[in-house]
């Protein structure tokens, strides 16, 4: 069968900045695409990569054409507006091609995603369901027993097969399929040469922040594949010439004994890599020794969760007294030259302007470059919950979200020092001081995104500046 992976056009986009935040720091596919081309042998695979590149809707319905069968990523409600409208273009044209839609906000939203015109959802885990679902497809054949599965019914009315076990071992996962992507189109902020993609070293989150829809989505549990089988793919991707890698785990680095004897085995084979991932703060705090291991094999840029300097926020969102190891955290990432991308949230749940302002000056000072998110409500979040049950969702049922909507109760004046901190921190003399003396990898981060952010402006039209409710509009009509 010709297998088409779609990761969804921009056909909305929102100026200057991108509807995630990886769009500025970063050009890497989503390995879910690979993953599941590696499942199915013997097939065709095609994939159009919304993100990497400008594709025309004319070589949408191109390659649309040339499908039996379309895989969408809907991995959010931020991007769930370009996903429905790419949705909806491919049915429109070819009503009777399978649509197949996966990822965090299919799994929450697998009815709505029925009733816009996918034929089915793949929940949770998709490799085992999709390994079932592909021949019986092509076989015609009935899907009522696919574990993980959600469907339209003959009827028009959703149907939901049972959840289905996640996968034990993660070692008995296929090989990811590289060669479905192209490298040309990416690229992260990281020093050297080769390509950049990404990798997955363990899969979901034992921890239960309020905020996060990430750990329900794994079932709150976090497996790990061994270092020898993340030691294969890296070899694998060395050969084939990649040298930039974003580790995507939830929660990668608490799994230290394993983690030291993957940093070992670099330096031993003398992987030449540079990389990036997402850690805690206590992973750092609590295991110097591994840090300064994993510096030495690679790691250049940390990706960390401290969301908040105060106390009152970081028991709100499930996290307690973390705050109280940030500064050794930073200090520990700055002694061996990791850049510290840092993550925080305002405009949560009970939150006052004075207190927004102390996270945004918290924020410069913990990261070289702060990531600060405004408050999203996910659906499966005790956060959601709560929002849900004073009235303080900005839309119904949070389907779609756009950042420019905060809380209703905290929209005044929240977004003006959201727009007021990057205004200052961007062209702040010590960040063009990094990007042109910095370290390799502070210098690398600032021309990259200084570039995207140039691309962003010189690529404005009337359509960028439309309210994106309109274009809701426009797609339900």
């Amino acid at each position: 069968m010709n297998l088409l992976f779609l990761q969804p056009l921009r056909i909305y986009k929102r100026w200057p900045m991108p509807e995630d935040f990886t769009g500025l720091i970063s050009s890497v596919p989503t390995l879910a695409m690979a993953q599941l081309a590696g499942c199915l042998p013997g097939h065709r695979h095609v994939m159009v990569d919304g993100i990497a590149r400008e594709y025309t809707l004319t070589e949408l319905d191109r390659h649309a054409a040339q499908a039996d069968v379309v895989l969408i990523n809907a991995h959010s409600s931020i991007g769930a507006l370009n996903a429905e409208a790419n949705l909806k273009r491919i049915k429109e044209r070819a009503p009777s091609l399978p649509v197949i839609m996966g990822g965090h906000h299919a799994t929450l939203y697998d009815a709505e995603w029925i009733a816009r015109g996918a034929d089915y959802v793949v929940r949770h885990e998709g490799e085992n369901t999709i390994r079932e679902l592909i021949p019986a497809l092509e076989a015609r054949a009935d899907v009522a027993g696919i574990a993980g599965l959600s469907w339209r019914g003959p009827d028009g009315t959703v149907r939901r097969n049972p959840d289905r076990p996640l996968e034990a071992n993660l070692d008995d996962l296929p090989i990811p399929d590289w060669s479905l992507l192209e490298p040309r189109l990416y690229g992260l902020p990281l020093p050297g040469k080769g390509w950049a993609t990404s990798v997955e070293t363990s899969r979901g989150c034992s921890h239960r922040c309020t905020f996060c829809a990430a750990s329900n989505m794994w079932f709150n549990q976090q497996r790990y594949k061994s270092a020898e089988r993340v030691l294969e793919e890296l070899r694998i991707l060395h050969r084939l010439g990649y040298r930039k890698l974003w580790v995507v785990d939830d929660n990668f680095g608490d799994n230290v004994e394993r983690d030291v004897q993957i940093y070992e085995g670099i330096l031993r084979e003398k992987l030449d890599l540079k990389w990036m991932c997402f850690i805690r703060s206590d992973s750092v705090s609590r295991h110097p020794d591994a840090i300064a291991l994993a510096a030495r094999a690679g790691m250049c840029f940390a990706l960390v969760g401290f969301e908040s300097n105060l106390v009152k926020m970081l028991k709100a969102f499930g996290k307690g007294t973390l705050g109280a190891d940030y500064q050794r955290t930073s200090a520990i990432l700055r002694r061996h030259q990791v850049f510290i991308g840092g993550f925080f949230i305002v405009g949560y749940l009970d939150e006052t302007r004075e207190e927004t302002a102390q996270i945004f000056e918290g924020a410069e000072r913990l990261a070289d470059y702060p990531i600060v998110s405004i408050f999203e409500p996910r659906r499966g979040t005790v956060a959601y919950t709560r929002s849900e049950t004073c009235g303080d969702l900005p839309t119904p049922d949070m389907f779609y979200h756009n950042t420019t909507h905060a809380l209703p109760s905290l929209r005044e004046g929240l977004m003006q020092q959201y727009r007021d901190f990057y205004r200052r921190y961007l062209v702040a003399p010590e960040q063009l001081r990094k990007m042109a003396f910095g370290t390799p990898t502070q210098r690398s981060f600032y021309r990259f995104l200084f570039a995207g952010m140039a691309r962003s402006m010189a690529s404005v039209s009337i359509d960028k500046l439309r309210n994106p409710w309109e274009m809701v509009l426009d797609i339900r009509q």
